[in-house]
């Protein structure tokens, strides 16, 4: 699905990403794992082109990204979903899906809110309510499901269990299992390592820009090297 070759990436001068070569498959579930300033944020706005790009290539199956606007990135199918402002908090919870589904046609549009509503009930609880006022939990299914609304091929989330209770984060990463089951290739960004291995079909380990460990979830778990050294939890 995604194939990143020789990616030097960062901010401004800085160079975060050093010559990072890595490839996610397609309708899978990945972790992209590692100690905070490792890259994976970055990894993540150099695919959607909205960082600096200083080398190296990303491809989306034959389609090159690097130069191209992030708005026509976007339209190939590729939904990002950052750690902050990824919702509109001021507009209730329905005027947050009616954002989302702005691309639909009127003839698919009903179909997916209701396909919607299947997937993340909690919302249908909540039509008129004020978006900002939603619980942690529920902020963070609000953000998946407007992006799932543009009905993506593959999404792109940051840290979507942070701040949430155990018990919430479960929710959330079931919610995450369905879309893949849907077909839709995942790439998710997570801190809580022991947690998201649990879910994933794929692991990778980034440790100052660079590749640090690539395979299953379950050789990942078993890594007791890459468990300790690169992923700071015992």
């Amino acid at each position: 699905m995604i194939t990143v070759d020789r990616l030097t990436a960062g901010y401004g001068k800085l160079e975060i990403l050093q010559d990072l070569s890595l490839s996610f498959a397609a309708e899978q579930f990945s972790a992209l794992l590692g100690p905070n300033g490792s890259g994976k944020s970055t990894l993540m706005k150099a695919i959607m082109g909205i960082n600096t790009i200083f080398g190296g290539s990303v491809r989306l199956a034959r389609q090159e990204l690097v130069g191209m606007p992030t708005e026509a990135i976007s339209r190939l199918g590729i939904a990002y979903v950052p750690q902050r402002e990824n919702i509109f908090d001021e507009l209730t919870v329905l005027e947050n899906l009616q954002l989302g589904a702005r691309s639909l046609s009127s003839a698919e549009r009903d179909p997916a809110l209701a396909e919607l509503l299947e997937l993340f009930p909690v919302l249908g609880k909540r039509p008129g309510q004020r978006a900002g006022l939603l619980s942690g939990g529920e902020h963070q299914m609000l953000a998946i499901a407007i992006a799932w609304l543009s009905r993506p091929t593959l999404m792109l989330l940051d840290e979507p269990s942070a701040g949430l209770a155990p018990a919430v984060a479960v929710e959330v990463f079931a919610v995450l299992q369905a879309l893949v089951a849907q077909g839709i290739t995942l790439i998710v960004v997570e801190q809580n390592a022991r947690r998201i291995l649990q879910y994933c079909d794929q692991a990778f380990v980034l440790r100052e820009g660079r590749l640090a460990f690539q395979g299953s979830a379950e050789e990942c778990l078993r890594d007791e090297e890459t468990i300790k050294g690169y992923l700071g939890v015992h």
